[in-house]
């Protein structure tokens, strides 16, 4: 199954501006872009009109960005400690944590678990990462609903 891409209008006309990043992005940005699909490229995974995606991406290749701009979580046991510290509440010392953990006792089984394995990280950290990591169950970004 491919990534899922927001089909509304507001969400294609700011990802088409993104993916323009010129000077003038939102001018030469195409008014009608229509469907996105993730597809893959020499550089991994990048947006591209439905039409013009040769090869899809699997889901879990959905890169760390595209998932932040459409509010997808991002699978907390695959990412390094530089994509943890882009999560919102958590710092370098941190993440640099939350990998160690990670790395001597293994994969978390809840994002709720951090607070229980991490020392330095509580409840309130627990409840501000949430939205934006998921530790198991299907992949929100092919369709699954995150379970908590």
């Amino acid at each position: 199954m491919e990534p899922r891409v927001p089909d509304t209008h507001v969400a294609r006309a700011f990802v088409w501006a993104l993916v323009a990043c010129g000077p003038l992005a939102f001018a030469a940005a195409p008014r009608a872009p229509g469907p996105l699909a993730l597809a893959s490229d020499t550089d991994g995974c990048k947006l591209a009109a439905a039409r013009d995606a040769r090869t899809p991406c699997a889901c879990a290749d959905t890169p760390l960005a595209v998932r932040e701009v459409l509010g997808l979580p991002a699978p907390l046991n695959g990412l390094s400690a530089f994509e943890l510290e882009r999560v919102a509440g958590l710092g370098p010392a941190r993440a640099a944590a939350i990998l160690r953990e990670r790395e001597a006792r293994g994969d978390y089984a809840a994002v709720d678990e951090v607070a229980r394995r991490v020392r330095g990280i509580g409840a309130k950290t627990v409840d501000r990462i949430r939205p934006r990591l998921f530790a198991a169950g299907p992949d929100p970004a092919c369709g699954g609903s995150r379970g908590r």
